[in-house]
């Protein structure tokens, strides 16, 4: 017996969120655990395969800017200021990364000993789509990337690692769930597998 779509609608609304964060070692970090770190500064890009999907991103924060009354942004400046979510969503994504990783890092007491820069390359960058979510079970929000640890002082490796982070949504129900501000939200929690990864433990402090 074929059940009306009236029977679908609530297992939507119901639809659960569920999180996947990892991380894959590449190269073993030289390290102690729990050895003092302190992140001077990194170095961002992005593969070719995320161009459009970046350039869709980076679009929709230009107009919340213009709605919010901001002035335009210099994407080839670096980006500085206080910790501060409602602006980081008016930046372009090259902008509003590092600002939400270094928030993280001195949350997790990434700010004093050892000098490391990062060499973070991104190469999947996916948001769902709000109207394909209510046609599929599941749908997703994914940020994945290689990060390369460098001795601030000598310049030399002290090794690399991929964090991969999934935000899947099921169906209608899930989207609703999912709200606002979701390459931040991403951003946030590869910065916290990244943090967790160089600080050696599982908790901040």
């Amino acid at each position: 017996m074929r059940r009306p779509l009236a029977f679908l609608v609530p297992l939507l609304l119901l639809a659960p969120t569920a999180q996947a964060r990892q991380v894959k070692e590449t190269q073993p970090l030289m390290l102690a655990a729990g050895q003092p770190v302190k992140i001077t500064g990194m170095d961002l890009d992005f593969a070719p395969g995320i161009l459009e999907e970046l350039a869709e991103s980076d679009a929709k924060a230009a107009r919340k800017r213009v709605e919010a009354g901001l002035p335009p942004l210099d994407p080839n400046s670096y980006p500085t200021g206080p910790q501060d979510g409602a602006t980081y969503a008016t930046m372009p994504f090259k902008q509003m990364f590092p600002l939400v990783i270094r928030d993280v890092a001195r949350e997790w007491k990434l700010n004093d000993g050892t000098p490391v820069k990062l060499r973070i390359t991104l190469d999947m960058l996916k948001t769902a789509d709000a109207a394909m979510a209510i046609l599929v079970a599941w749908s997703s929000d994914m940020l994945e990337g290689t990060v390369d640890v460098i001795d601030a002082t000598s310049g030399a490796s002290l090794g690399s690692f991929r964090v991969e982070v999934k935000n899947m949504h099921g169906g209608w129900g899930g989207m609703l769930i999912r709200g606002g501000g979701v390459r931040e939200k991403l951003a946030e929690e590869f910065g916290l597998e990244l943090s967790r990864h160089i600080a050696g433990k599982k908790r901040p402090g």
